[in-house]
């Protein structure tokens, strides 16, 4: 009996559609003793980037109500770091089929020149999938900028897509008024999904100090409060494009994530929920089933975009 949680996206087969959203599970490895990783239906770990990043100037997270203000900037040690020192021990936690490797870079030579670097140590069918990172708002180029300029997101997506042996998704940030031309860009790029980052950016002052509370002065709203935001541009963007949709922003329980399926999502990725409840994917993944069961669903995508479907 098939799995009521099982999907597909593209010609890829999940367990169920609870993913772990990138930045928020670390490299993976180091939530293996906190929650059941295996549960889990796919996991994308920390972003690399081409070149080694510092990140922002601290402070880069400031709590506020029913969020928090992050500005980390994509630290790291860079692709090369990234494949030596962590991508051994992600493979000793994440199987191949729940496995993304997500990249970002500055421009699309570099995109390519790292995603190569990844190609030459994983072969095709050790990772599930490549998620090109152009939602990152706390970049001054490349990442979030290339989801503000459709053409020149679709050339990217289109390139990696052409040049690579795995199949790509394409994040991106609905922060500019055109979001829907972006997921739409990723579309005709040859991406088999979108993966949304509903990160609006906000401020905060700390009142001690007298100065903007992020060393950044501003960066984007992470947790609870995003859900309203995110359920309506996923709901926007399912009615854009054909292609799956992996919704973030706000998930917290099993309510929020129904919330995003019935709106339009094919999966949904949480986020920020993980640092308060280390545990949260596993009990929405326990709540989505039941669900079924007490609604005598068989399988969850009867109820993908649901909601459009009212009277």
């Amino acid at each position: 009996m098939t799995c009521p949680l099982e999907i597909k996206i593209g010609n890829l087969t999940f367990r169920n559609n609870v993913f772990g959203a990138s930045g928020c599970f670390g490299h993976a490895y180091e939530l293996a003793n906190y929650t059941d990783l295996s549960r889990i239906g796919a996991i994308t770990p920390k972003t690399s980037t081409f070149e080694p990043r510092t990140g922002n100037l601290p402070p880069r997270i400031w709590e506020v109500p029913c969020a928090t203000l992050t500005s980390i900037g994509l630290q790291g040690p860079g692709i090369d770091g990234d494949l030596a020192m962590h991508l051994p021990k992600i493979k000793e936690v994440l199987r191949p089929d729940q496995f993304f490797y997500s990249l970002a870079a500055y421009t699309i030579e570099d995109y390519l020149a790292a995603a190569n670097k990844l190609a030459a140590l994983v072969r095709p069918g050790e990772i599930a999938a490549l998620e090109v990172n152009c939602a990152c708002p706390n970049v001054k180029l490349g990442g979030g900028s290339f989801s503000k300029v459709p053409h020149e997101l679709e050339k990217l997506i289109s390139v990696l897509v052409k040049e690579l042996p795995f199949p790509i998704i394409g994040k991106i940030n609905t922060n500019s008024d055109n979001y829907c031309d972006a997921a739409k860009a990723c579309e005709a790029g040859g991406a088999i999904a979108i993966y949304t980052s509903n990160t609006p950016i906000g401020m905060a002052i700390d009142i001690k100090k007298r100065r903007p509370a992020l060393g950044n002065i501003k960066g984007p709203i992470n947790g609870h409060a995003n859900l309203p935001v995110g359920i309506a541009k996923t709901w926007d963007i399912y009615n854009a494009v054909k292609i799956s949709i992996i919704g973030s922003g706000g998930i917290t329980c099993t309510d929020d994530a129904l919330q995003y399926i019935m709106a339009g999502a094919t999966a949904v990725g949480i986020g920020s929920a993980t640092f308060v409840e280390p545990n949260t994917a596993v009990l929405v993944i326990d709540g989505l089933e039941a669900y079924c069961r007490e609604n005598g669903i068989m399988n969850i995508s009867e109820l993908i975009g649901c909601a459009h479907h009212f009277k």
